[in-house]
């Protein structure tokens, strides 16, 4: 039993930390996608009178 365990050990690491590494992906993209579609805000500037 230990050595069908130990066998199938590397393979379930590797995949698991693929799926981690996809889903890190995933949720950065919809990130990303959620700012580009906020409507983005002009500054405020500040309005000079100019010298006194």
């Amino acid at each position: 039993m230990y050595e069908i365990v130990s066998a199938l050990m590397p393979p379930a690491v590797v995949g698991g930390a693929f799926i981690v590494g996809v889903v890190h992906l995933v949720r950065a993209e919809g990130r990303a996608k959620a700012a580009e579609a906020r409507p983005r805000t002009a500054p405020v500037e500040e309005q000079a009178d100019g010298p006194s």
